[in-house]
């Protein structure tokens, strides 16, 4: 269960950067 949570927490960061990335892409 630890490796999971760490998994997801990894994903949480990859799709906030991507998020932010997009973001400050678009303007």
């Amino acid at each position: 269960f630890e490796a999971a949570a760490w998994y997801w927490h990894f994903v949480d960061i990859v799709w906030l950067f991507l998020y932010i990335s997009i973001y400050w892409w678009g303007n």
